[in-house]
């Protein structure tokens, strides 16, 4: 809250800063009056990219609030935590999770323009400057007449308006983007500790470096189990050639049953066909005789 407030406060002053400059030089001075209105709009675009990265490291700073075990426990998936960063930071926080030391996303004009607002108020400066020589050149040249000069150099003077007041606003318009970007900066750097300390402690499954480690300790765990794998597949093996041994026996022994058993069953259908071809035979003598 007191950042926001420190935040909302430089705004306020560097804008009315731009304003009362600007209001000063409406209906007296055009060329001052655009100077100051491209400085307004140099610091409204500082303003609005220093916006833009407060609601993103807002998104990071509560997401990592509202990371607990309980709802750690309940993600699977990296990405399902990560959609609800803003997009700029999505990336940069994932390759910092799986361990990649890369920095967080800054502003990028913002720098740029605060060094910007600085030379505005000087390229005011120079040509209000610029003009009020030229006005007391004229001045000094056109009348010996210490009254008349006194009258002459009034008008002149009118150029340090726009020398001084474009200066003012400048300089102070770059003072509040500064300040603004250096809040900006330090509720990032404070939101990246967090993610550091997250990541050491509830996001580390998520690392690479803690997934190297689980799969070494799996590893680990499968050379301890081989040893016990292999005995127990020893003892298979033996087991089979028990059983292996034990069906040869039984099929030996079933083959010999049979064989015997065909062997009976031959013997009984040899006698009974010996007893009916007798049987036929005499029966044929009997009737061959009788005839």
């Amino acid at each position: 809250m007191m950042t926001r407030l420190v935040f909302t406060v430089a705004f306020l002053l560097g804008a009315a800063a731009v304003v009362m400059m600007g209001a000063n030089f409406i209906g007296s001075n055009t060329l001052a009056l655009v100077v100051t209105a491209v400085i307004g709009g140099v610091y409204a675009i500082g303003v609005i990219e220093l916006l833009q990265f407060h609601r993103a490291t807002a998104t990071l700073t509560q997401s990592l609030a509202a990371l607990s075990e309980d709802a750690l426990a309940r993600l699977t998936v990296l990405g399902d935590w990560l959609i609800k960063l803003h997009p700029s930071l999505r990336h940069a926080v994932r390759q910092r999770i799986e361990g990649d030391r890369v920095a967080l996303p800054a502003p990028v004009l913002t720098p740029y323009l605060v060094s910007l607002l600085v030379m505005l108020g000087l390229l005011g400066t120079f040509v209000g400057l610029v003009e009020t020589l030229k006005g007391v050149v004229v001045a000094l040249e056109g009348s010996s007449d210490l009254e008349a000069i006194r009258q002459a150099l009034t008008a002149p003077m009118g150029g340090l308006g726009l020398a001084f007041g474009t200066s003012v606003a400048g300089v102070a318009a770059s003072a509040m983007l500064g300040l603004m970007s250096t809040l900006s900066r330090r509720d990032r750097m404070l939101a990246t500790r967090e993610l550091d300390r997250k990541i050491t402690t509830v996001l580390r499954r998520f690392s690479n470096s803690h997934k190297q480690q689980e799969t070494f300790e799996a590893l680990q765990l499968q050379s301890q189990s081989l040893p016990a794998i292999a005995d127990k597949l020893q003892l298979v093996a033996d087991h089979v050639g028990q059983m292996a041994g034990h069906l040869g026996e039984q099929l030996t022994t079933n083959q010999h049953r049979f064989h015997e058993s065909v062997q009976v069953m031959y013997r009984e259908l040899a006698a009974s066909v010996e007893k009916s071809l007798r049987g036929s035979v005499e029966k044929s003598d009997r009737v061959l005789a009788e005839s």
